[in-house]
């Protein structure tokens, strides 16, 4: 398949925080909204958040260039693993200390095991011992199961500190995390080039009803794309009852002077779950394609949305499109919360550690060793605050009060995902370079990336 090359469209947009510039992604054909991350720009990026990154390269030069031996000494991590290009020859030393880690991190998995267990049964005093026990075993600058155990159990004043240094630069924090890994644009990408694919000819408006707005950054692709095809659009975000967003003009300001700049006139508005039915019979049936977007616990969206709520916007999806054409797509970063028999709470936290235990790699593998500090930050900004035994514990018993697997409740037929959105996905990964895998679900109406064969985000459209 032949690929046009991507167009990158800097849009002197400031993002709502701090006036931060955002640089949307878009392509000249409707159907490349995206392109991959350009990982050289690591350094531009994250270097708000290193300021003594030579420190690691200046230890690096002082190894021999004749000795291959990687010292326990050294700081390393998963990512130094997935230096596929630096030769590793095992002494017999580093036998004996891989064989001790595996003991240790297997040890530390059994205490985990454990507090989930005394969790379970209500053994609060017991839990604490074994919380206490793993703050003392595991080490902030360990292996990854170390710093997902520490977040897991550690509630001391020394992490509220780091989070609170972290947020100083959070709007940077969310560009980089969302420029450079691709959960974020994997899930934006296969969601608007299956809307794109969709939309009738012959309809003159369409309609995008979104469940959490966030930024808005992903419909300015989408809002490109229709303005070539000479077609009017309206964007509706949902208003949660919790929510309180003083940005909202902000965020519609922006979006519609985009559109402008491609001679589009956009409506941005707001309304609540209760009005959006309502709002549907007002207008004329069939008049509009109707596309509902609901994207769910993506880990650079940082707010974990209540399954009610959720289930409570496809439902509305649903009832609105047996009167209307249109399509749901529905984009899920919490995949592994909601699939599954956890008839107990001790399997829930074990599938939750392994799929932070995958998002924790894949960001380490991802990222170059001397900008280790900004690696840490964004960690800290948005994987740390979802792992938490407490809410995890939380989230498994709201499963038994509301149902949890989305897929179950729309019951509407599949809309197959292209093979060329498929191809554009593998190449913004690097399927071939890394242990990212972009996997098509049964139905053909799916696609899950995965690392190292763990879910981390799947993306399904339905109409």
């Amino acid at each position: 398949m032949m690929q046009s090359e991507p167009m990158f469209l800097n849009i002197d947009l400031p993002l709502l925080q701090d006036g931060q510039d955002l640089t949307f992604f878009t392509s000249e054909d409707c159907h490349e909204v995206y392109s991959a991350s350009t990982m050289n720009d690591f350094d531009d990026v994250c270097k708000w958040l290193c300021d003594d990154g030579d420190d690691d390269v200046q230890k690096m030069e002082e190894i021999s260039n004749d000795s291959y031996v990687w010292s326990p000494n050294m700081s390393m991590n998963s990512s130094d693993a997935c230096a596929y290009d630096v030769p590793y020859v095992i002494t017999p030393s580093s036998m004996v200390d891989d064989v001790m880690e595996t003991d240790s991190q297997t040890e530390m998995e059994n205490l985990l095991t454990a507090h989930a267990e005394a969790v379970c049964l209500g053994q609060t005093e017991l839990a604490k011992v074994i919380q206490a026990h793993v703050c003392q075993k595991a080490s902030p600058v360990g292996p990854v199961l170390d710093k997902l155990a520490l977040n897991l159990c550690d509630e001391n004043q020394e992490k509220d500190y780091i989070v609170q240094e972290s947020l100083k630069n959070f709007s940077k924090a969310r560009r980089a995390f969302y420029e450079i890994f691709p959960y974020g644009r994997f899930a934006h990408f296969t969601a608007n080039s299956t809307i794109l694919e969709s939309i009738p000819n012959h309809v003159a408006s369409i309609h995008i009803v979104d469940f959490d707005l966030c930024e808005g950054n992903q419909w300015p692709p989408v809002i490109e794309a229709i303005a070539r095809m000479n077609k009017s659009l309206i964007i509706t975000s949902i208003k949660l009852d919790q929510d309180h967003d003083s940005h909202f003009e902000q965020k519609r300001w922006h979006l519609c002077n985009f559109a402008r700049s491609f001679g589009l006139n956009l409506k941005v508005q707001e309304t609540c779950m209760s009005q959006l039915i309502e709002n549907m019979y007002e207008r004329q049936q069939g008049s509009e394609f109707m596309v509902f977007n609901c994207m769910v616990g993506l880990p650079h969206m940082r707010k974990t949305r209540k399954i009610h709520q959720v289930n409570d916007f496809l439902k509305v999806a649903k009832f609105i499109l047996t009167e209307n054409q249109g399509i749901i797509t529905f984009g899920d970063g919490e995949e592994c919360e909601r699939t599954g028999n956890h008839s107990d709470f001790p399997s829930f936290f074990n599938m939750n550690l392994a799929h932070y235990k995958a998002l924790y790699e894949s960001m380490e593998c991802g990222f170059p060793s001397h900008l280790k500090e900004a690696r840490i930050a964004m960690e800290t900004l948005f994987l740390a605050p979802s792992v938490s035994s407490k809410s995890w514990f939380r989230k498994w018993q709201e499963r038994s009060r509301f149902t949890s697997d989305f897929r179950n409740i729309l019951g509407l037929k599949g809309v197959n995902m292209s093979k060329q959105s498929w191809d554009e996905q593998r190449e913004l990964v690097k399927e071939s370079e890394t242990p990212y895998r972009i996997g098509i679900g049964e139905n053909g109406n799916e696609f899950v990336l995965e690392w190292k064969g763990i879910p981390l985000v799947r993306v399904s459209a339905w109409m």
